[in-house]
């Protein structure tokens, strides 16, 4: 294999228009450039002909493709590097980023290469040009499919999550055989298959405002100035502030972002009775660290009910964020490097559910609300509460709106979720489907 064929330009353009049509929708929504169907038609058009470009397309193309698409969606990763004070590593992650994703797109598309000269080997009638798009489809969805460390955002099927289609796993391979079938036949009329995963109920995302008795808190603190410890006293004063006023306007349950008091609430005994005493009269749910015992740290979220509280402690914890998911010793290294030392928060074996305004509500903090083990028994009411600020500015926050209407699709969920660093909202599935 030469390396320099690989790097022409006819290769370089044909990938980077691929992820252009596959990352329209997310710039289109980031940027609010589309609204109603014209949205969902664009989105549909665009998402149509990217698909059916790559699964025509050679090795190399699927390289740069795999690249620049991997880069388009995730590159708002190596932004939190801004906040560790390492900003030389950001065009270096973003490089990585995509070449980790060109090599897995190139990787499984050389596979289907060689699947496909082996089946022209043992069945002479069939030629690898016949079979090779079918057998991309197999590629799209082990790609769908691969989750490093559990990190799942770079999921195909999220490309039509605002269009005419359906987003079920069964719905998108339907929609990949139809342009493999297609591309093999070359007859208009077996797009008409494209009919049967047409889906026109979409989750409703509503502006928090709107809620009559949920306080669902927005807020914009930095990253920089929130982990100070002199500003500790501030964001205590702030969330009891917010709290009193929830309960003039009569609100009987109040949500606070992920880890809004940065600090170990369980050992701060002065923030904890206050809380306990305005739970008396309005729940409150708030994000903070929980001190379990020397060296089991963990990211929680309080449930203040009736003068007593609740902790929901995080499960699901964002690999590298909150725990490194390498072997120890390399851990340990990459932890000296690049995090000061600090020790890794532990998770927790279950979720914790909790029964408020007459629901039972499930409750997950940021990263769990993408995670399919958070849905795996499909809550019907789901509480996120999430940090933003770490990617801030970024398209992360849009992407996450965007899983979580998926999820939401899936599972018929209504999540309400509180962030600080971008709005907050309610997402709720259609009707139809609640």
């Amino acid at each position: 294999m030469k390396i320099g064929k690989y790097f022409t330009t006819n290769n370089i353009i044909g990938g980077f228009f691929i992820a252009f049509l596959l990352s329209a929708f997310l710039y289109i929504e980031h940027f609010e450039l589309l609204r109603g169907y014209s949205k969902l038609i664009t989105n549909s058009i665009f998402g149509l002909i990217g698909f059916y470009l790559l699964l025509q397309a050679r090795a190399p193309v699927w390289f740069f493709s795999g690249f620049f698409l991997s880069i388009s969606w995730l590159w708002w990763l190596a932004v939190s590097f801004y906040y560790y004070k390492m900003e030389y590593l950001i065009p270096i992650v973003v490089v990585a980023i995509g070449v980790v994703y060109g090599l897995l797109f190139l990787g499984l598309r050389l596979l289907v290469k060689k699947i496909a000269k082996a089946i022209e080997c043992k069945f002479y009638a069939l030629f690898p040009s016949k079979t090779t798009p079918f057998l991309n489809i197999f590629a799209l969805l082990a790609i769908n499919q691969f989750e490093p460390f559990g990190f799942n955002w770079f999921k195909l099927q999220l490309v039509f999550v605002e269009s005419l289609f359906d987003i079920h796993f069964w719905s998108f391979t339907l929609t990949l055989f139809t342009l493999a079938l297609f591309i093999l036949l070359r007859r208009y009329w077996i797009l008409l298959l494209l009919l049967l995963a047409i889906d026109l109920k979409h989750p409703t995302v509503l502006n928090a405002k709107l809620l009559r008795d949920i306080d669902l808190v927005n807020t914009h603190i930095s990253i920089k100035e929130k982990w100070k410890s002199e500003n500790q006293a501030l964001y205590t004063q702030m969330v009891l502030k917010r709290v009193d006023r929830a309960i003039t306007h009569n609100k009987k349950l109040i949500i606070f972002p992920e880890s809004l008091l940065p600090y170990f609430l369980n050992d701060n005994n002065r923030a904890l009775q206050e809380l306990l005493e305005r739970s008396k009269k309005i729940t409150i749910v708030t994000g903070a660290l929980y001190n379990k015992a020397a060296g089991d740290y963990r990211n929680s979220a309080y449930i203040f009910r009736d003068g007593n509280y609740t902790i929901a402690n995080k499960v699901v914890l964002v690999p590298f964020g909150e725990a490194n998911p390498l072997p120890q010793w390399m851990g340990n290294i990459v932890n000296k490097i690049f995090f000061d030392g600090s020790i890794d928060y532990k998770g927790d074996k279950e979720f914790t559910t909790i029964k408020l305004l007459n629901k039972e509500f499930k409750i997950a903090i940021c990263y769990e609300g993408t995670s399919a083990k958070t849905y795996q028994d499909n809550p019907k009411y789901l509480i996120v509460i999430s940090n933003n600020g770490w990617f801030k500015p970024s398209i992360e926050p849009t992407e996450q709106k965007l899983l979580l209407k998926f999820f939401s699709k899936l599972h018929k969920t209504t999540i309400y979720h509180s962030v600080n660093g971008s709005p907050s909202y309610v997402v709720v599935p259609h009707p139809e489907d609640l």
